[in-house]
């Protein structure tokens, strides 16, 4: 089954623009950044960097736990 989420691509490099409008991140360590954000608007997590395909497993791991994550969120009650 197909997950339909929102994504945001943002591209901002303000860093106090980005504290006040996301004060739950302290820290923008790398590039790219996940933020999953839940229903109610609440950070839940923070992935930062990404391995790519070329990883094997790392990539594999990755893509599994994110899978998990949306869903988790998604079936959470709004």
């Amino acid at each position: 089954m197909a997950l339909s989420a929102s994504v945001l691509i943002a591209g901002e490099n303000d860093r106090d623009q980005a504290a006040k409008l996301l004060p739950q991140l302290t820290a923008v360590l790398a590039y790219p950044t996940t933020i999953f954000i839940d229903r109610a608007g609440k950070v839940r997590r923070v992935h930062t960097g990404f391995p790519g395909p070329a990883t094997g497993s790392h990539y594999d791991e990755l893509r599994r736990d994110f899978d998990q994550t949306v869903r988790a969120l998604l079936a959470e009650k709004a």
